[in-house]
């Protein structure tokens, strides 16, 4: 008897929602594969690679694919990043929950992201600034960005696509990246940037490093100006 589908978490939702209709993905340290396997059953995607870099994850992974009845659809690898997926594989590729600097090195590490043809969906836990930053140098464009609250915590995830030569973006980018003032949850999201660049700027001042802290407090006006209602 078939299981009822699951409901993919927050996260997940956001990340799904920024797959592509009817491509292939593959899904980077899938973990259950929750994700691929909502996406195949709801019918968004045609075919699914779940990778991850632990044996025992991807076997919990084969054991959902089969609970779920994905069937051939489904196919499991183990893998390093993207180390062992080949480029025919995937049209879209999910890196999820992970830090943003794990995720940056297997993205620059895989030439066959480098096409305008492919999808990137991300969604880092840590890290974001070095994230954005990198991927701009490295030629990649956010084409969409959105803030999702899961666990009491706040998130974005993003949608990014090869343009080729480095990508010229303001100040701001890297800690708000694309997201839209007045969006949902976006809010928190910045009142979350806010605490981290205030705590930067503290410790910027304590150790003398002057031209830092007013970096940083020009940074901490701009965002406040930008992102939150003004009284």
């Amino acid at each position: 008897m078939m299981r009822p589908l699951f409901q993919l978490g927050p996260r997940l939702a956001l990340c799904a929602a920024l797959v592509r209709q009817g491509s292939s993905l593959c899904d980077v340290g899938t973990d259950h594969a929750y994700l691929p396997i909502w996406l195949l059953k709801t019918g968004k995607i045609s075919r699914a690679l779940a990778c991850d870099i632990n044996p025992g994850p991807l076997e919990a992974a084969r054991r959902d694919g089969e609970k779920y009845g994905v069937g051939e659809e489904l196919s499991f690898r183990l893998s390093d990043g993207l180390r062992a997926v080949s480029p025919q594989e995937a049209e879209d590729t999910v890196i999820a929950g992970m830090g943003g600097e794990l995720i940056l090195r297997i993205v620059l590490e895989t030439p066959w992201l480098r096409d305008s043809s492919r999808r990137l969906v991300l969604q880092p836990m840590s890290s974001v600034p070095q994230l954005r930053r990198g991927l701009a140098q490295a030629g990649f464009a956010v084409l969409k960005e959105e803030a999702v609250v899961d666990g009491g915590k706040v998130y974005s995830a993003f949608a990014a696509q090869y343009r080729g030569a480095p990508l010229e973006e303001g100040p701001l980018y890297p800690y708000v990246g694309k997201l839209r003032p007045g969006a949902p949850h976006v809010e928190r999201y910045a009142q979350k940037v806010l605490r981290e660049l205030s705590a930067q700027r503290q410790g910027a001042l304590h150790t003398g490093r002057e031209a830092e802290a007013a970096r940083l407090e020009e940074l901490l006006a701009q965002i406040q100006t930008a992102y939150l209602p003004q009284a």
